[in-house]
């Protein structure tokens, strides 16, 4: 009960996106049940064409059956043997354009439904992800985030395309041959009840092993993922190391496990369908002894007895497939309870009901108390009271670890404190809609992101739709617009998937070009020059200063050089700030601030 509680709950996470498309579902449906009834009748014409055309002999049927049914099927006896072939070819042909035509339409669109179902939960997924804060990625796999919205979901998609469909058309089927075999014999027909209690035990049992295995081929498949996108990333570092044997040899161990849990996962699905394939067949040889004798003994004609045959040799093919829905069904749950952790997975960053947009920036920034604390972790922050004016530049230093980066990523609200709060012109940010907030900060990071795309489309991403003109004079305040010029396409090059084709400098010179473009109130610098030459970080910073100019700036410096001219700096060490003033008055009284910038000059 536990179980199918469980099994209901997953499933039931996903209707919303089968829920859309219930209409086509309904239509493959009513082809199926068709597809069923005429295979049922096809079947059926053996008895008039063995028994009536063949043999010319009378049709023995069990007296019960209705009489309509009995006379049509008898009144074949009526017709001349020529004419009763004919006819009978003829009906037959026509049967089957007909159910092939159905079987058609059933395929057709419950694949459609299937792939607009992928289609949807992908895309849900996809702005889940987006949604998400980034905390959740912190604690999560690259490859195993991949895994979900890739693998997990084609195993959804073969549930639907297979599972269901099998489940609709096979139960039909076994509803209408297992109807035909009790018209015609309804003691022989006991036999075949009797065996499902043997049939459904090996499918119980196996399919719960199955849904393990299940578990164990998805994390094994993520393994991949994550190893594979991790080698892509390292290459440089790879190469450089001559790892190549040692990382190939570690991919391949990874591998076998995944080829080993599949094989794991085939044999005992195979396994299943032999088991149930011949428990029919011991019955349906049981079934030939047994009406073989009534034939003999003519109470049954032996087009009957040959329908009666075929109808439950028909039913050994549908408990086959149904076996391996089982089988499929338990891979399925496996799948759909991953992507279900993912699509319950709440934001620890959310909108209150309503969110006001943020009016815009006019007077500080101020962070009132501030602590914050990751899931599970330390306290990184703690008891942080700063005022940033308008128009103010003011750096953050300290030592690795002490809290800089975490300060500034409250602003943007990629993080929310743990304690106190962080207010723009007195407003609490979290009363406010992150786009609305968001849309006046601009980001230059250390790792400059840059996507597989143009430099045009890289500079514009902030504000789509911009035209070339204001591109290039944002390429040009970020000292970008001279190289960007020698590219092979200029403005139209591709920069390569996070921008290899290019140097440090040039993806970090775009990244302030990006900035530029979309004019923020706010900028926030980390550590934006520290993995640059001498020539890149000349060109940057002179970048990043007509960039800060008439904003409001929090710049967290690697090399504190590069900040001597802030109207503030600010010392943080172990989570408190601990000095704030200018440059020359901090080298003088804080003896923290002097060490940090002599261990950087001292020869």
């Amino acid at each position: 009960m536990l179980e199918l509680k469980r099994m209901f709950k997953d499933y039931r996470r996903l209707l919303p996106f089968l829920t859309p498309h219930l209409g086509i579902f309904l239509l493959a449906t009513g082809c199926m049940l068709a597809s069923t009834l005429l295979k049922g009748v096809s079947l059926g014409m053996l008895v008039p064409l063995v028994d009536v055309v063949l043999l010319n002999r009378p049709i023995a049927l069990p007296s019960w059956l209705p009489g309509g049914l009995a006379s049509w099927l008898k009144g074949w006896a009526d017709l001349a043997p020529l004419p009763k072939l004919h006819t009978v070819v003829v009906g037959v042909v026509i049967l089957f354009v007909l159910k092939n035509l159905a079987l058609y339409f059933q395929t057709y669109w419950m694949n459609d439904v299937a792939l607009r179902f992928l289609r949807d939960i992908r895309d849900g997924l996809y702005r889940k992800y987006q949604e998400l804060s980034l905390d959740f990625f912190s604690g999560e796999r690259t490859g195993e985030l991949v895994s979900r919205i890739t693998y997990d979901v084609s195993v959804l998609q073969n549930a639907l395309t297979e599972g269901a469909t099998d489940l609709v058309y096979q139960t039909a089927q076994v509803v209408v041959f297992t109807a035909m075999i009790l018209a015609i014999d309804w003691k022989l027909a006991l036999v075949v009840l009797v065996l499902l209690p043997a049939i459904g035990y090996p499918i119980v049992q196996i399919g719960r092993v199955l849904k393990k295995l299940g578990f164990v081929v998805q994390e094994r498949m993520a393994d991949l993922n994550s190893r594979i996108i991790e080698t892509c990333q390292g290459i440089r570092i790879l190469k450089a190391f001559t790892a190549e044997a040692a990382e190939a040899a570690r991919f391949a161990k990874i591998n076998l496990a995944y080829y080993k849990a599949n094989l794991s996962t085939v044999k005992r699905r195979e396994a299943l369908g032999g088991i149930t394939e011949l428990i029919g067949v011991a019955g349906g040889l049981f079934v030939l002894e047994v009406g073989g004798r009534e034939v003999l003994s003519g109470q049954l004609s032996p087009g009957t007895f040959i329908l009666f045959l075929g109808a439950l040799l028909s039913l050994t093919q549908p408990f086959k497939r149904l076996s391996r829905i089982h089988a499929v069904n338990q891979q399925a749950l496996t799948a759909a309870s991953r992507v279900g952790q993912i699509l319950d997975a709440e934001p620890a960053v959310e909108e209150p009901p309503g969110a006001a947009a943020l009016a815009p920036f006019k007077k500080e920034l101020r962070f009132e108390g501030v602590g914050f604390a990751y899931p599970r972790g330390r306290a990184v922050l703690d008891g942080v009271d700063l005022t940033v004016k308008a128009g103010e530049v003011v750096a953050i230093v300290g030592a690795s670890g002490a809290g800089k980066t975490t300060l500034v990523s409250l602003v943007p609200r990629f993080y929310d404190p743990t304690r106190g709060k962080v207010t723009i012109d007195g407003v609490d940010l979290r009363r406010v809609s992150l786009k609305s907030l968001r849309s006046q900060i601009g980001l230059v990071t250390q790792e400059p992101f840059l996507f597989h795309d143009t430099v045009r489309a890289n500079i514009a991403f902030g504000s789509p739709g911009a035209a070339l003109e204001k591109v290039v004079r944002a390429a040009e305040a970020a000292n970008a617009d001279r190289f960007i010029r020698r590219l092979p396409q200029g403005y139209d090059s591709l920069v390569g998937e996070l921008g290899g084709r290019l140097s440090g400098g040039e993806r970090q010179r775009i990244a302030i070009a990006r900035a530029v473009l979309k004019d923020p109130p706010i900028l926030i610098l980390d550590e934006a020059t520290s993995q640059l030459d001498s020539e890149s970080e000349a060109l940057v910073q002179e970048a990043l200063t007509r960039l800060m100019r008439g904003r409001t700036a929090l710049v967290i410096a690697h090399r504190l050089s590069t900040i001597r001219h802030a109207d503030r700096i600010v010392v943080i060490d172990g989570g408190r700030i601990a000095e704030a003033g200018r440059h020359d008055h901090l080298i003088q009284s804080s003896e923290l601030y002097r060490r940090l910038y002599e261990l950087q000059v001292a020869p």
